[in-house]
């Protein structure tokens, strides 16, 4: 009799914490400062387009879950609007935040970027921008106040994607990679194919990097997927495509536009180097992401 007394406390609890979950919108008040809201934002899936026209794809490809948020306003004050995108998973929105930043900053979340009238940054499964549609002193003061308020409404933080431990850091362009796993993203920094070339898909975790400054930039690009036989199928249709001569032991080609290109495999994973200067600083660039990977 006591075993079940202690089970129906147990599952009355659990219960509990389930259903009392909060979720950052909760924490976002209905009036503070001299602002008070005037519109509560609730988008599911692709219900989005009808608020962001145009910019939905970017939160779609990555998971997105739903976002929640609200229009602030004041007497005589720029319009403040706050925009919680709740992804599937902290990696995909890690992902979305390393589409949307060009430098890195921690002032907010687990990663973040701030402007006197934009804020944006990354927390467990959550993807948060605040901005003003014009910059002034009680406007600044307003988004700081809630980007604030947000990251201390997320208790817990989100692992990065163990993909981007494997980038080399020496010549990496600050902010200069992204995280993907969908195709639509494959050409974002540099062209590779008009099609999915690597079969890239959810079940692919990918990064594109920028190394080396602007006169001399080379790209590289990792991919892992779920076994070997897909890294061998992806290899295969890469190199085919770009070096049908390239042999594995001495994986480097000088192509007709006089650049180098690299493509590799390594258990699960497939690396590959775009926009090669020179075959010295390719193979540089190869050897230390694959010792890293």
């Amino acid at each position: 009799m006591r075993v079940y007394f202690l089970l129906g406390i147990m599952y009355c609890l659990s219960s509990f914490s389930a259903s009392a979950e909060q979720f950052p919108a909760d924490s976002l008040p209905e009036q503070f400062r001299s602002y008070h809201a005037t519109d509560r934002l609730n988008y599911t899936g692709k219900e989005l387009y009808d608020y962001i026209n145009g910019g939905a794809e970017l939160y779609l490809s990555y998971g997105l879950a739903g976002m929640t948020g609200c229009k602030y306003n004041g007497e005589n004050l720029p319009q403040v609007t706050v925009e919680i995108y709740e992804m599937t998973s902290p990696g995909n929105a890690y992902g979305v935040y390393t589409q949307s930043r060009d430098k890195e900053e921690y002032d907010y979340g687990q990663g973040s970027q701030s402007f006197p009238d934009f804020i944006l940054f990354w927390k467990d499964r959550y993807f948060v921008i605040i901005n003003t549609q014009e910059v002034v002193p009680e406007s600044e003061k307003a988004i700081k106040y809630l980007a604030e308020l947000i990251d201390r409404s997320i208790p817990n933080k989100g692992k990065t994607p163990a993909i981007i431990n494997d980038l080399p850091k020496e010549n990496l362009v600050p902010a200069g990679f992204l995280y993907f796993h969908h195709y639509i993203w494959l050409n974002a920094y540099y062209f590779i194919a008009d099609h999915n070339i690597l079969n890239i898909d959810e079940h692919t975790n990918a990064v594109s990097a920028k190394y080396g400054d602007a006169n001399d930039r080379s790209y590289l690009l990792l991919v892992e997927y779920p076994d070997e036989e897909k890294s061998s199928e992806a290899y295969d249709q890469l190199q085919k495509k770009y070096a049908p001569e390239l042999n594995p032991l001495d994986p480097f080609v000088r192509l007709e536009d006089n650049t180098w290109f690299s493509v590799w495999k390594k258990g699960k994973k497939l690396g590959a180097i775009f926009n090669g200067n020179s075959r010295e600083k390719t193979e540089g660039l190869y050897k230390s992401t694959f010792n890293n990977m």
